[in-house]
């Protein structure tokens, strides 16, 4: 029809929809079935995943496209969908080129009684694990299933402004814990934990407040929601700033109730899409920041990026006959080559030791002769230098996404000095330095350590310690102390506003640096 978008799907399916003014069109396919699995940079003209090819009246080229594509492609209509508008015209919807699987465990035995189920909502990812007296009986992964409509936190708010799409939003969310309730067992109460921005969207608050400074909460958590009558109640932990939230507090429950409670002062830190940091001076004063990072290290935005899973790559070694791959499990049916993000790290740390990478983020001619013949396969990709890993075709590391690295370590950097400025530290003062989120569960520290992530006098003292939300999450299903415990943490809690500060930017430009800045 000629006032209709027509989305012929790769498939044969021929969509029939009706433009919008208020949505891009990544967003407009994304609610009607497309991209679903895919781990889109959703409007950031990155990861280039939502491609469509416009059969008529194709928009003229962007900057971001002019790097994704080639001239023929460009020329044959082939554009990123998030960067325009849902007008009227007829595109090509081809076949997703990286589907992240949903992942979940299976029950050994019988399913049990009085389950309850703990969720882990991160803006990238969302983990979960049915329990029975705060053990884990069977647990799960995928994608947060809102990830269509914002890859970060702002984004996602932005979307969430119009209660309509809020509602959206939290539909998405609940329907699919409806889903795995019914598809996996029974249970009889929840525990949610995610960031402020995830939960006060999951439960339709208005997050004006989260939107704009001055930053404020909506609800301070340690309260029970009622989601659906297809869900149980669900009990969210206390959150302790505005971008520091019920996930921290679960984390640090996590630390707190674990077998080796860790001896203050130490800096826990969890990575995701935005950077929570907490510094505990003792067990009653806890000082906390947040810095948002992007979802690079969670696999989404870069060139060949992806989320940990089957057949995914989170390690390299250089060898004699180039680098070598080191895949987090054997790769299935469902799996396209990618890179998660300590992939990435540890990728840019070998080309850092071999003279590849200088500190600055520039390729350069190695240092060795093993190091040179890497360095020979520098190339171009759509006019600006990429790396050939020399693993299949697909898989070059562009300039692009050394820079997202880049950006991901300084704000990391940032919230570090800060906090430890704040209480007059050194980093040679902490006991430990606990890492949770996306980067705690398989990154090397030593790549840390050759990518400035920290000095190198935390080295020895920096452990991995995986979700910690989600582990928070399963104790807070069962034990009352560490309910008691979350809901007074707030009142322990000091905050540091980073953002507001009036060098700010100054600090965060030093930072864009592979090494760590004091």
């Amino acid at each position: 029809m000629k006032n209709n978008l027509t989305v012929n799907v790769h498939d044969g399916t021929v969509l029939e929809l009706t433009p919008s003014t208020e949505l891009n069109l990544a967003q407009l396919l994304f609610l009607n079935g497309a991209f679903n699995g895919v781990p889109l940079c959703s409007g950031m003209g990155r990861c280039a995943l939502c491609k469509v090819r416009f059969d008529s009246d194709a928009p003229t080229p962007l900057k971001e496209e002019l790097k994704k594509f080639s001239s023929d492609e460009i020329e044959s209509g082939y554009r990123l969908s998030c960067l325009h508008k849902a007008n009227a015209g007829t595109v090509y919807l081809p076949q997703p080129e990286r589907v992240v699987p949903k992942i979940s465990g299976k029950f050994a035995s019988g399913i049990p009684d009085n389950l309850s189920l703990a969720v882990d909502l991160g803006t990238t990812g969302m983990h979960w694990a049915f329990t029975l007296n705060g053990e884990i009986v069977t647990s799960g992964q995928e994608l947060n299933p809102q990830i269509g409509l914002g890859s970060e936190v702002m984004s996602r708010l932005a979307f969430a402004q119009n209660p309509e799409h809020c509602k959206i939003l939290s539909d998405l969310v609940t329907s699919r814990l409806a889903e795995i309730i019914e598809q996996t067992a029974p249970a009889k109460d929840m525990v949610i934990t995610g960031n402020p921005s995830m939960i006060s969207i999951l439960a339709e608050d208005n997050v004006e407040g989260l939107s704009r400074a001055p930053y404020s909460l909506p609800s301070p958590g340690d309260e029970i929601l009622s989601l659906n009558h297809n869900l149980p109640k669900a009990y969210v932990p206390a959150h302790l700033a505005p971008f520091v939230g019920a996930d921290i507090t679960a984390g640090i429950v996590s630390l707190n109730f674990s077998d080796a409670v860790p001896e203050p002062p130490y800096l826990f830190a969890d990575l995701g899409t935005n950077g929570e940091f907490v510094l505990c001076l003792s067990p009653d004063e806890y000082i906390v920041s947040s810095v948002p990072m992007g979802p690079a290290l969670e696999g989404v935005g870069l060139s060949n990026g992806r989320t940990a899973g089957p057949g995914a790559i989170s390690s390299f070694t250089l060898t004699p006959t180039g680098l070598s791959p080191s895949l987090i499990s054997e790769p299935d049916s469902r799996t396209t080559p990618g890179i998660t993000g300590t992939g990435y790290l540890s990728l840019c740390s070998i080309l850092l030791k071999s003279g590849v990478l200088t500190r600055e983020g520039q390729f350069s001619n190695g240092n060795t002769p093993f190091a040179a013949r890497l360095a020979q396969k520098i190339t171009e990709l759509h006019g600006s230098p990429a790396l050939n890993l020399g693993l299949n075709s697909e898989l070059l590391l562009p300039a692009s996404d050394i820079e997202e690295i880049l950006k991901v370590k300084a704000a990391f950097n940032l919230a570090t000095t800060a906090l430890l400025d704040q209480a007059d530290m050194r980093p040679s003062s902490l006991n430990s330095l606990i890492l949770g989120g996306a980067m705690g569960q398989h990154v090397n520290i030593n790549d840390l350590v050759t990518t400035g992530f920290i000095p190198a006098e935390t080295g020895p003292i920096t452990r991995a310690a995986g979700n910690t939300s989600l582990a928070g999450a399963v104790i807070l299903t069962n034990n009352k102390n560490a309910r008691d415990f979350a809901s007074n943490l707030p009142s322990l809690t000091t905050v540091l506003e980073l953002a507001g500060e009036q060098d700010f930017g100054q600090k965060y430009l030093e930072r864009m640096i592979f090494q760590y800045v004091y």
